[in-house]
């Protein structure tokens, strides 16, 4: 055999035996001082009212901002406190700080309603669905308006308001498909769109949440220019427009920190962190379900994250290193509460050890249920850590063949990783038919395989939180897509 395959040979005993090590020591570890109270706190009956309660209609979709995610970031303080958790907000662990990470957001607005008249009669209309911009002065038009095909892609020109008639919505991308024609239509010129729909189409919901504050649009996939949605009428006699101009706000959103203080005078310095995102993409349609629930994206995720935090409080004596629990808002506008996290962190990044962030746990692909899977698997050797404490409550931590790779930067543990900590995502399903649909109910989960997945994590992570074991960057790390 050559020497360098003698070494290979060598090497991969080793990594073999010191993995076998990590595990028995884990296995014993989890003997020895996890009380099974304490894992018992993670069941099915305390992970079902909890999922239950965050994907209710009554929290109408988390959206950032609104006001059903104020009351489930309510909510998450409350389960913190009633944890024993410390708050880790503003003022710090020391002052025993409130349990929000406060931030004031710029929100747009859109006018409820124009003025709209036709030979002096007023004309029916739903709403507005956008403006221009938050600097544009009211809008005015006197004149006749033609109807023009959205659909075409001619070069003609308008310098003044334009009418389409809005087709059905019957799948989820005609929406983005008749946005992206309305946007075609001001770049063409137009002034203002009157977009000529029945009371019931899906658009006027998308009328009434553009009344209220909300953040701007991250793509050009809303509506464009001054949109004002009317019922079917005739516009060939002149029309007058009165439209007020776009408004800005300010709202304010909460990161949700609670941290059960480590029980070692020097490990408890350093922290690992569980998150979740708390926010959904909120309302959409206008018949039938409108309430995009979220309960896999990411209910699921919050209630790993509370259950741990139910678990860990409940040990008689806490790990030697700190626990943080957080639940972040805006992950559906761009991973922005981890971004503010990121920038203004609650603990010292250069202590925080590794932060396990909780994505869709519910719904498990075929062949792996009680498994999660790690995005970044050669990022780290956290994945390997945690595959071997998993393995006491029977649980599989894996590499997703597919997954693992590309979704490492598309969830809120991206922007800590970008800030130099081991962050990484757990995950327990797929992208699956009701991603993103209003069809994402709590009744659809995997409620035995949730539980069995939040029990593998909290054995997986408690010899890191212990103290035990340290997760370290990989040398060799491939490169993330």
């Amino acid at each position: 055999m050559p020497s360098h395959s003698k070494q290979f040979m060598v090497n991969k005993i080793a990594s073999i035996a010191a993995f076998t090590l990590i595990t028995l020591s884990v296995a014993s570890l989890l003997q020895a001082q996890q009380p099974p109270s304490a894992i018992d706190k993670i069941n099915e009956a305390s992970v079902t009212e909890t999922v239950k309660f965050l994907a209710s209609d009554e929290l109408a979709g988390r959206d950032t901002p609104s006001p059903g995610l104020d009351k489930a970031s309510d909510f998450v303080a409350a389960r913190f406190k009633a944890a024993g958790l410390k708050g880790l907000g503003h003022e710090g662990l020391g002052h025993e700080g409130s349990y929000f990470q406060t931030t004031s957001i710029q929100t747009i607005q859109a006018p409820p309603t124009a003025s709209i008249t036709i030979d002096g009669k007023p004309i029916k209309q739903t709403g507005v669905l956008g403006v221009l911009s938050a600097n544009d002065a009211p809008f005015t038009y006197t004149g006749s308006i033609p109807v023009v095909d959205a659909k075409a892609r001619k070069e003609t020109k308008y310098t003044s308001p334009v009418s389409v008639i809005a087709p059905p919505f019957t799948k989820r991308r005609d929406a983005n498909n008749f946005f992206r024609r309305l946007n075609r239509l001001r770049s063409q010129g137009a002034t203002a769109i009157l977009v000529q729909a029945n009371s019931d189409h899906a658009l006027a919901t998308v009328a009434k949440a553009a009344a209220q504050p909300h953040l701007p649009a991250k793509n050009n996939n809303g509506p464009a220019g001054a949109v004002i949605l009317i019922a079917p009428t005739d516009l060939s006699s002149d029309v007058s427009i009165e439209l007020a101009a776009l408004t800005t706000g300010k709202s304010e959103v909460k990161n949700v920190i609670g941290v059960l203080p480590g029980s070692d005078k020097e490990l408890a310095k350093q922290a690992i962190i569980f998150s979740a995102h708390l926010d959904h993409i909120g309302v959409s349609g206008a018949t039938g379900d409108t309430i995009n629930n979220g309960a896999d994206d990411d209910a699921s995720g919050v209630t790993g994250v509370l259950t741990l935090a139910d678990a860990y409080a409940a040990l008689p004596t806490a790990p030697k290193r700190s626990v943080i629990f957080i639940t972040f808002w805006g992950e559906e506008k761009g991973l922005l509460g981890s971004k503010h996290y990121a920038k203004t962190p609650a603990w010292p990044l250069n202590n925080t050890v590794a932060n396990l962030n909780l994505e869709m746990l519910g719904r498990p692909e075929a062949g792996a249920h009680g498994k999660t899977w790690m995005t970044g698997w050669h990022q780290s050797n956290l994945g390997e850590l945690m595959a071997a404490g998993a393995k006491d409550a029977d649980v599989l931590v894996f590499e997703h063949p597919k997954f693992s790779s590309f979704l490492y930067r598309q969830s809120d543990n991206w922007p800590l990783a970008q800030a130099g900590v081991i962050a990484h995502s757990f995950s327990a399903g797929s992208l699956h038919e009701d991603y993103h649909q209003p069809t994402d109910e709590w009744e659809k989960l995997h409620l035995d395989h949730m539980t069995k997945v939040i029990r593998g994590l909290f054995a997986g992570s408690f010899p890191i939180a212990n103290g035990e074991f340290t997760p370290k960057k990989k040398e060799s790390r491939r490169p993330v897509r």
